[in-house]
């Protein structure tokens, strides 16, 4: 049966008011005052953290990589691969904040790291918007140290705000993650964001592909039939993508698919669902997909896939992109993020920018193992952000899978 566990109340708060004015020292008391009320439950399943989880998500700040309904359909699919230790902020009786962590083993010391963090695209915590300020280093430090059996916590690919709130985790040191986020705002009418020639070129697209296969439109699946059918044609397109580019398809493994179908599937009839297919038609044959996610009025492009042959020439991406922000805008929604990596189409839609890795040590065995962490991802950038070191790296990669195979 899994339980929660309850942590005494502590109060955290900065006792050094030397040289401070009266307002700075009214700030600190207010704080002290809020921080005596914290304390954290850990849950030990994600169906024992539910309750508290689904009503922080009504209004609290979160990516869609901290929804209960993606972790749940991961987990299911994948497994856990550590301990759960579901790490829920209240206030009082009132949950404000949370942490969906899985403790297990890296170097050798006991991590805490966000569920899913190997897959998502962004490291973030849920939390209410006006707590986030109340998050400094010396309370966060020993909000870990009561979840119990943590050398470290470790978060990567964090962005430095989501959504106008500054990120409180920054506050640790942290440093650029290998790849970039690309993320940005979508306005209220238009599509501001590209130039004239783009938007002329994409129309152009279409005209010439309606011309070769018929009619182009954007459908969405909302069936489980229809779900099935753009699903196997994603992993169809994308197994063709990653063969040309001799690289291993994740999205083919037995718990992917898994976990497409579920995640998909769970929140069908939802508005904004934990996961949704969205097709491009040309004619009756799909020739480009996207899978994608929302959080409240933010919507993230998990994934994409175009078909190869004759209609790749179209600008598939930026037909199906053109669409799906026009229908995005309709729903409410006011950003996107495209995910992690560097690729030119993306631009087109979002700006780039830098997220980070941090470790935060809490044990003697934390304090000796952070470095290592930090400096294989340091590692990693260095190899990824320089374009002759990446080829010869893809070179090498190509080679290796050429010598199993």
């Amino acid at each position: 049966m899994s339980n929660a566990r309850a942590v005494e109340r502590h109060t955290i708060g900065n006792d050094d008011a030397t040289g401070a004015d009266e307002a700075a020292m009214r700030h600190d008391a207010e704080a002290d005052a809020a921080a005596a009320e914290l304390r954290v439950r850990v849950y030990d399943s994600i169906d024992a953290a539910a309750e508290p989880w689904l009503a922080l998500e009504r209004t609290a700040l979160l990516t869609p990589y901290q929804r209960l309904g993606w972790i749940k359909a991961l987990v299911e699919a994948r497994g856990l691969g550590g301990r759960c230790a579901i790490a829920v902020i209240e206030r009082g009786v009132r949950p404000v904040a949370l942490f969906p962590f899985v403790v297990r083993r890296r170097l050798g010391v006991r991590t805490a790291e966000i569920i899913g963090a190997d897959i998502g695209n962004a490291d973030w915590l849920v939390m209410e918007r006006s707590f986030a300020r109340q998050l400094t280093p010396d309370v966060l430090r020993r909000l870990f140290n009561e979840i119990g059996g943590i050398d470290m916590v470790s978060l990567s690919n964090q962005p430095q705000s989501w959504l106008g709130v500054a990120n409180p985790m920054l506050a640790f040191p942290h440093q650029p993650s290998p790849d970039h986020l690309y993320l940005g705002p979508l306005a209220a009418e238009g599509i501001e964001q590209l130039s004239s020639k783009r938007i002329r070129n994409i129309q152009r697209g279409r005209r010439r592909l309606e011309e070769s296969m018929g009619p182009v439109t954007l459908r969405r699946a909302d069936t489980p039939d229809e779900i099935a059918g753009i699903h196997q044609t994603f992993l169809e397109q994308r197994a063709a993508r990653f063969t040309e580019m001799g690289v291993k398809n994740i999205f083919a493994e037995d718990w992917f698919v898994r976990f497409f179908r579920h995640a998909a599937e769970a929140s069908l009839g939802s508005e904004r669902p934990a996961l949704r297919f969205h097709a491009l038609y040309a004619g009756d044959k799909i020739v480009a997909t996207s899978c994608g996610s929302y959080a409240g009025t933010h919507y993230a492009q998990f994934i994409n896939s175009t078909a190869s042959g004759p209609a790749a020439k179209y600008s598939l991406m930026g037909i199906l992109m053109y669409d799906l922000i026009a229908e995005l805008r309709e729903m409410g929604v006011t950003s996107i993020d495209m995910g992690l990596g560097d690729f030119e189409y993306k631009t087109d839609w979002t700006e780039r920018q830098v997220v980070y890795d941090g470790v935060v040590p809490l044990t003697a065995a934390g304090r000796v193992a952070a470095p290592m962490l930090l400096g294989l991802r340091r590692l990693k950038r260095a190899i990824k952000q320089n374009d002759r070191l990446f080829s010869l790296f893809k070179r090498v990669r190509g080679m290796l899978r050429g010598a199993r195979g």
